[in-house]
């Protein structure tokens, strides 16, 4: 699909909703939600600009909130110079940062959304359509200029706000003779206005579902996609903080700024679904009962969240071992999807090639949200191809890159799938080869040896077939499965938490032993207990005012 440049005037969005809607205004996350929405059917959304007013800032506080949690660059416009108020600033600024984008940065892109209604975008629009792309705007009905309007050189087509915010109490009643939608399908909230009633007839009431902020998620809480994402998300923070578990309020002011209440209730809700379904663990620890102590970490037994995280770590290693100083950016979908995706894997959720084609996708979009994996288009032999590689230093990276992550969650993932009674604990040779062969490259063979020499695991036949049986309790199993404190080597001090034989390897502690003179007195050699000296010692200390007994009281008595 064709990439997609969003830009929006926010300055103007707000005007047109305060003087074109009565009663409260909805969310600017609903709206902006509402806005990409439009864009994304036509392709991904490779730039999303939003240029506003530090005067609208002021009147909005939840802009910032809004921007940030649905990846939008915000530009911010100063508006007041020596004192004055100063208008139209934005669309200055819009216009400079397109035709940049359309002349230098970004020449690959094919569709571009404005959201604007403003004549001063009339050569920006021009210059678009010059370059053979595709423009299409978003306005207010009442704020969109006749010039926009009316000519159809300017742009492909146009979409009004009254049509993607139906939940905004428009005070329009009807479109004008002229309006560009008045021959395209109507909502039904909008049809209903439209209707002539009869005279002393109720007019029916259309129900509107309210609008759901897409925090990450699109589906209901409980599919297999959201739970995913969830489970991708909660690795994320857990490895970013070294931590094995985290306060449930912590998870959530982490992925939605500010804990925006509306993207909150829906981050509840998937956290609710996933334990509910055992994707997600949750405890209270001590005496805390407020359900945002929960500690939460990712159920790495529950069968979705071992064959999300398996075929995460399949892709960021993929990525990582066929990029080199040579070719530092490999195709996405050549290089890294097609392989990955012919392997045959026994078990999971996901049956057949297509459903596995499909997750890959899904993960490999999922990371690239989350910033693991950066991503550019380039034109080859006339079409689009989109080029990725690692982020250095990324939580997610850092956390795949660990020497036995592939192996320890193969046998993991393995696990998950195996039925009642089955041994758990053992994978055959040949899924080594299957599943980690496109993975780990010519480096599979060494990279078994060396699990196997450190111990993760040992090789053992099942029958007449060759296999693997892996140490649960090894240190590095532990680290993949869940301890990330002891991510690197930075592990806590916590001697009691170290497994059987791990306290012989560590290095025997200096013991200075003071010299002691020889006596004739057995008791000599016995150093003397301390006692509390000073001034105001106690009843029976030494130093203190109270009454002393004699040493050979006590044998008297």
């Amino acid at each position: 699909m064709p990439d997609v440049a969003l830009l929006i005037d926010w300055e103007n969005v707000y005007y047109t909703l305060r003087q074109h809607t009565t009663g409260p205004l909805p969310s600017t996350l609903s709206i902006l939600q509402a806005i990409l929405q439009k864009a994304a059917e036509f392709g991904p959304v490779r730039v999303k600009l939003a240029i506003f007013g530090q005067e609208v800032a002021a009147q909005d506080e939840t802009l910032l909130m809004a921007l940030e949690f649905t990846g939008m660059e915000p530009i911010a416009v100063a508006q007041r110079m020596s004192g004055r108020l100063l208008k139209g600033r934005s669309d200055a600024v819009l216009i400079t940062r397109a035709l940049k984008l359309l002349y230098k940065e970004r020449q690959d892109i094919d569709y571009w959304f404005i959201v604007s209604g403003d004549r001063d975008l009339n050569a920006l629009c021009k210059a678009i359509k010059d370059e053979d792309k595709h423009v299409y705007l978003i306005a207010g009905d009442k704020s969109l200029a006749n010039e926009l309007r009316d000519s159809p050189y300017l742009r492909d087509d146009v979409f009004l706000l009254e049509d993607l915010i139906p939940q905004a109490r428009w005070t329009r009643t009807a479109l004008r003779a002229d309006d560009t939608q008045v021959d395209k399908p109507q909502p039904p909230a909008e049809l209903a206005r439209r209707t002539p009633q009869r005279p002393g007839r109720v007019p029916a009431r259309v129900r509107t579902e309210p609008p759901v902020p897409a925090v990450v998620p699109t589906a209901s809480p409980e599919s297999d996609k959201e739970q995913r994402r969830l489970a991708v998300l909660l690795l994320d923070q857990l490895v970013a903080l070294h931590a094995r578990a985290m306060p449930r309020g912590d998870f959530v002011t982490s992925v939605v700024p500010l804990s925006q209440k509306e993207a909150s209730s829906v981050l509840e809700q998937r956290i609710d679904a996933g334990i509910d379904q055992g994707t997600v663990l949750a405890k209270l620890e001590g005496r805390a009962r407020a359900k945002a102590k929960q500690m939460l970490a990712p159920n790495m037994s529950s069968a979705l969240v071992a064959e999300t995280i398996f075929h995460l770590v399949r892709v960021l290693r993929r990525i990582d071992t066929v990029t080199s100083k040579d070719t530092r950016r490999i195709p996405a979908v050549e290089a890294v999807l097609d392989p990955l995706s012919r392997a045959d894997q026994p078990g999971g959720l996901t049956r057949g090639r297509s459903q596995r084609r499909l997750l890959l996708e899904t993960l490999f979009n999922i990371a690239e949200e989350r910033g693991a994996i950066q991503t550019e288009q380039v034109e080859r032999e006339g079409r689009q191809i989109t080029m990725c590689w690692l982020a250095e230093g990324h939580p997610l990276v850092v956390y795949a890159r660990q020497p036995a992550a592939s192996i320890v969650h193969l046998f993991n993932f393995v696990a998950s799938t195996r039925a009642k009674g089955e041994r758990i604990d053992w994978v055959n040779q040949a899924l080594f080869a299957e599943l980690l062969s496109r993975v780990e490259g010519d480096a599979l063979e060494s990279t078994m040896r060396r699990a196997v020499e450190r111990g993760v695991m040992r090789p053992e036949e099942h029958g007449k077939k060759a296999g693997f049986v892996i140490d649960q309790t090894h240190q590095e199993v532990r680290t993949v499965l869940g301890e990330f404190d002891r991510l690197n080597g930075e592990v806590r001090p916590a001697m009691a938490a170290l497994p059987a034989g791990e306290l012989e390897a560590l290095p025997a502690p200096t013991i200075t032993t003071p010299v002691v003179a020889a006596s004739s007195d057995p008791a000599a050699g016995v150093p003397r207990k301390r006692t509390r000296r000073g001034r105001r010692g106690g009843r029976g200390r030494r130093g203190g005012q109270g009454p002393k007994k004699a040493a050979t009281g006590d044998a008297a008595d």
